[in-house]
């Protein structure tokens, strides 16, 4: 009975090893929405850790609960602000400043867009591409979350295709970095390991 109960009490500190993460999301209702094709996104959310570079896209707009203001017809899924893509590029890239483990968002085709257009997020370690997803957009302001998992990500792309104008919206951009144990996780693996390590002497003597 004794070792069937340290047993369980082994089993459980194993199980409590917490794990826990350095995420940071972005809706862009942090910031007014500049409303203006020609105000992109570049160093706004550098304190995150995360530096936006385009040459023609990535302006942030206000969603159609505050006017529709450029006639997106679109609403962000976290908050009414998103990003949009106008340019001629309809391209963006986002360095981190550590790396990431988990890039994640969520993406919708918007008014003046084509059916069939397709968005991907592709994720780096330099220039060593690390992953890649493709999702084809559906209605306009119906959106698709759209994540990559891998370790080491250390910048992103997003990019349309098929587009003609205003083709899409992002928001909810989020990124987790590399996972640690929680604080006190440690100590509870050495207990639980102490504990079994203890039950497998008992057993052999």
């Amino acid at each position: 009975m004794k070792k069937t109960v340290l047993t369980v009490i082994a089993a459980g500190l194993l199980a409590g090893l917490s794990l826990t993460a350095n995420a940071s999301v972005i809706t862009f209702d942090e910031f007014a929405p500049a409303n203006n094709n020609n105000s992109v996104l570049t160093e706004e959310y550098a304190a995150l850790g995360i530096h936006f570079i385009t040459t023609d896209d990535g302006s942030t707009w206000g969603g159609n609960s505050q006017g529709n203001p450029g006639n997106w017809g679109l609403e962000g899924t976290n908050g009414p602000a998103f990003l949009g893509f106008n340019g001629s590029s309809y391209s963006l890239t986002a360095n981190f400043d550590a790396p990431m483990g988990l890039v994640s968002l969520d993406v919708s085709r918007s008014i003046g867009s084509s059916s069939g257009n397709t968005f991907t997020l592709d994720a780096y370690s330099g220039i060593t591409l690390l992953g890649s997803q493709t999702v084809t957009l559906g209605p306009i302001n119906s959106w698709s979350t759209i994540s990559i998992a891998a370790a080491g990500i250390d910048n992103i792309q997003m990019s349309g295709s098929g587009g003609w104008w205003r083709p899409f919206g992002v928001d909810n951009l989020s990124f987790t970095g590399a996972v640690i144990p929680a604080p006190g996780a440690l100590l509870l693996a050495g207990i639980g390991a102490s504990l079994v390590a203890n039950l497998r002497r008992r057993k052999n003597i």
